[in-house]
């Protein structure tokens, strides 16, 4: 992981800090992966992080106690106040993740209300509770899960075609469906994105028939076991109805899914279905719109052959936004 610092070299503790956290971090070219900001209140630090951030690197944040109520408190005295927090407040909730030096300060953040991803990582500088390698092993597997969260967001067009292939595989059970595919290489990286956002989205078992089916070798990698930060509402994804129509209308009053794409092509290619009554139930229930928008979602995520669709789909603006809802689902 490629791991930037940004700190108020003035502060001698911090920098103390930041240094012994980059001995044991390997030098990188390009942009960083995570941003790591300590301190708060300097605006040219959040400045800084926030253009790393619109450039896709994601924020660690280590308030250093700079958020605890006294300062607060005394800044309100001292400062216009309401501007500073709104950008200190706007970096706090940008964060991936809070680092807590102890639990005093763990629980003044949650207090706080500002971002409920709070991790407790005491300070080797300041305290003999924990050692050096014991603190920048936690803080590695910190920025570790941080990279195992929303990792649709960091697959390439080359990762996410493969995933739609594994998907089609694993739904039909035979290659032929696919026709000539070329195996892509991917990093392991790649794949550890691929298997994790498989997990989240309660479709491993379907992309691990894939595997088998296409006789492709991923590394071995069990993901039930990986640590991720997912949004505070989040639930498994899973399907009550197995109908077209009852699928359709799940997707339409709840989150939209990929597990829910996967059972809606599966209902789709069965024998039993009839095109016909599917458009005139979808009519019946003001959802044939919806599913015309659904099913371009399933030409492109799970490859959904011409010949199963009822009706045809369609790709506008609607299509769009469902596409940007499933995509982002995960995002925290």
């Amino acid at each position: 992981m490629k791991v930037v610092h940004l700190y108020p070299e003035d502060n001698s503790l911090i920098a103390a800090h930041v240094a012994m956290l980059r001995e044991r971090q390997e030098p990188f070219k390009g942009s960083p992966d995570i941003v790591h900001v300590h301190g708060c209140w300097r605006y040219t630090i959040v400045r800084q992080a926030m253009r790393y951030h619109r450039e896709g690197a994601r924020i660690v944040m280590t308030p250093h106690g700079g958020l605890e109520p006294w300062i607060i408190n005394e800044r309100r005295l001292t400062e216009k106040l309401s501007k500073t927090l709104l950008w200190q407040r706007r970096m706090v909730e940008s964060a991936y993740v809070l680092i807590a030096q102890g639990p005093m300060e763990a629980e003044a953040l949650a207090s706080l209300g500002w971002n409920p991803r709070v991790e407790i990582i005491r300070n080797a500088i300041v305290t003999n509770s924990i050692t050096p390698e014991a603190m920048c092993q936690q803080m590695q597997d910190v920025y570790r899960k941080v990279m195992d969260s929303n990792t649709i967001e960091l697959m390439d067009a080359d990762t996410r075609h493969l995933l739609s292939q594994l998907l089609k595989a694993g739904i039909t059970g035979d290659r032929r469906w696919l026709g000539d595919t070329d195996e892509t290489a991917i990093s392991e990286n790649a794949w550890r994105w691929l298997l994790v956002y498989a997990d989240h989205e309660n479709v491993r078992a379907i992309v691990d028939r894939g595997l088998h089916v296409l006789g492709i070798r991923a590394p071995y990698i069990e993901t039930a076991h990986i640590r991720s930060y997912l949004p505070t509402d989040y639930q498994q994804p899973k399907v009550e109805n197995h109908t077209v129509v009852g699928i359709t209308s799940e997707m339409y009053h709840g989150p939209l899914t990929l597990r829910q794409l996967v059972e809606l092509d599966r209902a789709l290619r069965r024998d039993d279905v009839n095109d016909e009554d599917i458009v005139d139930q979808l009519t019946e229930k003001r959802l044939l719109r919806y599913f015309r928008h659904i099913l371009q979602l399933l030409v492109e995520l799970t490859l959904l052959d011409e010949g199963f669709l009822p009706v045809e789909p369609v790709d506008d603006r609607q299509t769009a936004n469902l596409r940007s809802q499933l995509l982002s689902h995960l995002r925290i």
